[in-house]
Protein backbone atom coordinates (compact mmCIF):
# COMPACT_ATOMS: atom_id res chain seq x y z
CA UNK A 1 0.00 0.00 0.00
CA UNK A 2 1.61 3.37 -1.04
CA UNK A 3 1.45 6.44 1.16
CA UNK A 4 -1.41 8.26 -0.81
CA UNK A 5 -3.84 4.65 -0.55
CA UNK A 6 -2.81 5.00 3.58
CA UNK A 7 -4.01 9.05 3.64
CA UNK A 8 -6.97 7.45 1.55
CA UNK A 9 -7.74 4.82 4.23
CA UNK A 10 -7.03 6.85 7.21
CA UNK A 11 -9.23 9.47 5.92
CA UNK A 12 -12.09 7.28 5.29
CA UNK A 13 -11.37 5.74 8.82
CA UNK A 14 -11.61 8.91 10.58
CA UNK A 15 -14.55 10.27 8.56
CA UNK A 16 -16.66 7.27 9.50
CA UNK A 17 -15.59 7.33 13.36
CA UNK A 18 -16.72 11.06 13.55
CA UNK A 19 -20.32 9.99 11.44
CA UNK A 20 -20.70 7.36 14.28
CA UNK A 21 -20.25 10.11 17.04
CA UNK A 22 -22.01 13.12 15.34
CA UNK A 23 -25.87 12.58 15.89
CA UNK A 24 -24.76 12.53 20.18
CA UNK A 25 -22.43 15.25 19.46
CA UNK A 26 -25.10 17.38 17.53
CA UNK A 27 -27.94 16.51 20.24
CA UNK A 28 -25.64 18.00 22.98
CA UNK A 29 -24.46 20.46 21.38
CA UNK A 30 -28.43 21.32 20.40
CA UNK A 31 -29.19 21.12 23.54
CA UNK A 32 -26.49 23.23 24.87
CA UNK A 33 -27.62 26.05 22.31
CA UNK A 34 -30.95 26.21 23.72
CA UNK A 35 -30.26 26.44 26.91
CA UNK A 36 -27.54 28.95 26.36
CA UNK A 37 -30.17 31.23 24.16
CA UNK A 38 -33.05 30.54 27.35
CA UNK A 39 -29.88 31.74 29.18
CA UNK A 40 -29.27 35.30 27.16
CA UNK A 41 -33.20 35.66 26.72
CA UNK A 42 -33.61 35.72 30.98
CA UNK A 43 -30.36 37.90 31.18
CA UNK A 44 -32.55 40.23 28.87
CA UNK A 45 -35.15 39.58 30.92
CA UNK A 46 -33.31 40.94 34.08
CA UNK A 47 -32.02 43.49 32.16
CA UNK A 48 -35.38 44.96 30.99
CA UNK A 49 -36.93 44.62 34.73
CA UNK A 50 -34.08 46.90 35.99
CA UNK A 51 -35.21 49.58 33.51
CA UNK A 52 -37.86 48.98 34.74
CA UNK A 53 -37.52 49.50 38.36
CA UNK A 54 -35.74 52.20 38.17
CA UNK A 55 -39.10 53.70 36.15
CA UNK A 56 -40.68 52.61 38.93
CA UNK A 57 -39.29 53.96 41.49
CA UNK A 58 -37.38 50.80 43.21
CA UNK A 59 -34.20 50.80 41.46
CA UNK A 60 -30.93 53.14 40.85
CA UNK A 61 -30.09 54.86 37.27
CA UNK A 62 -26.66 53.26 37.37
CA UNK A 63 -28.07 50.06 37.38
CA UNK A 64 -30.16 50.96 34.63
CA UNK A 65 -28.05 52.28 32.63
CA UNK A 66 -25.70 49.34 32.36
CA UNK A 67 -28.62 47.19 31.95
CA UNK A 68 -29.84 48.69 28.76
CA UNK A 69 -25.72 48.70 27.98
CA UNK A 70 -26.26 45.08 27.97
CA UNK A 71 -29.03 44.54 26.16
CA UNK A 72 -26.99 46.28 23.32
CA UNK A 73 -24.35 43.96 23.71
CA UNK A 74 -26.95 40.62 23.89
CA UNK A 75 -28.56 41.95 20.95
CA UNK A 76 -25.33 41.36 19.33
CA UNK A 77 -25.37 37.54 20.56
CA UNK A 78 -28.79 36.15 19.11
CA UNK A 79 -27.51 35.37 15.59
CA UNK A 80 -25.55 32.60 16.97
CA UNK A 81 -27.58 31.45 19.13
CA UNK A 82 -30.09 29.89 16.91
CA UNK A 83 -28.10 28.07 14.47
CA UNK A 84 -29.74 26.01 12.29
CA UNK A 85 -30.82 22.58 13.62
CA UNK A 86 -31.83 24.27 17.01
CA UNK A 87 -35.40 24.54 17.25
CA UNK A 88 -37.57 22.91 19.79
CA UNK A 89 -38.49 24.28 23.03
CA UNK A 90 -37.03 26.43 26.30
CA UNK A 91 -35.48 24.37 29.05
CA UNK A 92 -38.76 25.25 30.99
CA UNK A 93 -41.47 24.05 28.20
CA UNK A 94 -43.36 27.36 27.86
CA UNK A 95 -42.28 28.35 24.66
CA UNK A 96 -40.34 26.70 21.41
CA UNK A 97 -39.14 28.45 18.09
CA UNK A 98 -41.12 28.83 15.07
CA UNK A 99 -39.74 27.51 11.97
CA UNK A 100 -39.58 31.46 10.66
CA UNK A 101 -36.28 32.01 12.78
CA UNK A 102 -34.58 30.22 9.66
CA UNK A 103 -37.08 30.03 7.04
CA UNK A 104 -36.79 34.35 7.00
CA UNK A 105 -33.48 34.70 8.64
CA UNK A 106 -32.90 37.76 6.83
CA UNK A 107 -36.48 38.77 8.80
CA UNK A 108 -35.00 37.64 12.03
CA UNK A 109 -31.70 39.41 11.75
CA UNK A 110 -33.84 42.89 10.70
CA UNK A 111 -35.69 42.02 13.92
CA UNK A 112 -33.08 41.98 16.02
CA UNK A 113 -31.17 44.85 14.39
CA UNK A 114 -34.41 47.03 15.54
CA UNK A 115 -34.65 45.72 19.09
CA UNK A 116 -30.87 46.73 18.96
CA UNK A 117 -31.66 50.23 18.07
CA UNK A 118 -34.42 50.18 21.06
CA UNK A 119 -32.34 49.29 23.17
CA UNK A 120 -30.00 51.99 22.16
CA UNK A 121 -32.64 54.59 22.20
CA UNK A 122 -32.93 53.05 25.70
CA UNK A 123 -29.55 53.80 26.60
CA UNK A 124 -29.90 57.26 25.38
CA UNK A 125 -32.40 57.80 27.02
CA UNK A 126 -31.39 56.88 30.62
CA UNK A 127 -28.27 58.83 29.72
CA UNK A 128 -30.42 61.83 29.29
CA UNK A 129 -32.08 61.58 32.41
CA UNK A 130 -35.76 62.82 31.29
CA UNK A 131 -37.73 60.16 32.86
CA UNK A 132 -40.46 60.63 30.16
CA UNK A 133 -38.08 59.92 27.68
CA UNK A 134 -37.17 57.29 29.03
CA UNK A 135 -40.47 55.68 30.02
CA UNK A 136 -41.18 55.98 26.25
CA UNK A 137 -37.97 54.21 24.96
CA UNK A 138 -38.86 51.38 27.77
CA UNK A 139 -42.12 50.64 26.47
CA UNK A 140 -40.94 51.16 22.37
CA UNK A 141 -38.44 48.45 23.80
CA UNK A 142 -40.73 46.43 24.70
CA UNK A 143 -43.25 46.61 21.74
CA UNK A 144 -40.92 47.43 19.11
CA UNK A 145 -37.95 45.58 20.42
CA UNK A 146 -38.23 42.37 22.54
CA UNK A 147 -42.60 41.93 21.59
CA UNK A 148 -42.11 42.42 17.50
CA UNK A 149 -39.48 39.60 17.70
CA UNK A 150 -41.26 37.36 20.38
CA UNK A 151 -44.50 37.68 18.65
CA UNK A 152 -43.15 36.73 14.85
CA UNK A 153 -40.50 33.96 15.50
CA UNK A 154 -41.09 33.03 19.23
CA UNK A 155 -44.71 30.48 20.04
CA UNK A 156 -46.27 29.63 23.56
CA UNK A 157 -46.59 25.81 23.63
CA UNK A 158 -50.56 25.85 25.05
CA UNK A 159 -50.91 22.38 27.47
Amino acid sequence: MNIASKWIAASALVTAIAAAHVPGALAADKEQVIKDRAALMKQQGADMGAVKGYIDGKGDLAKATASASDLIDTMKKLPDLFPPGTEGPNPEGKYTTKPEIWSDWKGFLATRDTAAEKATTLLAALKGGDMNAITAAFGDMGKSGCGACHGKFREEIKK
